[in-house]
């Protein structure tokens, strides 16, 4: 019988395929392709937000996570390239999708009663990151609109 795995393994080791479906997910949003960019500009930030998650899961339960410093950087880059929030929103959600479908396909390989407690973790750490590329893109503060 194989080790059970953590969900950080799993988004550790699938990384590059998680990243790939996410893509083909972003590439079926009409409002994500309206601005032109290659694949590699289109995805370049996620390996750094997958970096983040998985610290955010392998850390101590109860201790505070900083903000994604690569979560600032994603929303500066979407104000330049002029995304919107709903833009980011809906990155956000296939980032979602495509990460839960990753743990979805391995999950014989997980330990199941860490499941749901990291899943949780999970939806708190990309809202955060979701909240925190927001208010870049807005120039620092939610609720105003773009300069």
């Amino acid at each position: 019988m194989t080790k059970l795995k953590t969900v950080a393994d799993i988004l550790e080791r699938e990384l590059q395929p998680t990243i790939q479906e996410s893509l083909s997910r972003v590439n079926l949003v009409p409002e994500l392709t309206e601005i032109a960019i290659s694949d590699g500009d289109r995805t370049g930030h996620l390996p750094k937000l997958y970096h983040d998650l998985i610290l955010r899961l392998r850390r101590a339960k109860g201790v505070e996570s900083p903000a994604s410093v690569a979560a600032t950087a994603h929303g500066e880059i979407g104000r330049a390239q002029g995304d919107s929030a709903s833009m980011l929103i809906q990155e956000s959600r296939v980032f979602q999708v495509a990460t839960f479908n990753t743990l979805n396909h391995y999950q014989s390989e997980l330990e199941p009663g860490q499941i749901l407690p990291d899943a949780m973790v999970i939806a708190d750490e990309v809202d955060a990151q979701l909240m925190e590329t927001v208010r870049s893109l807005m120039g620092g503060k939610l609720g105003e609109s773009a300069a």
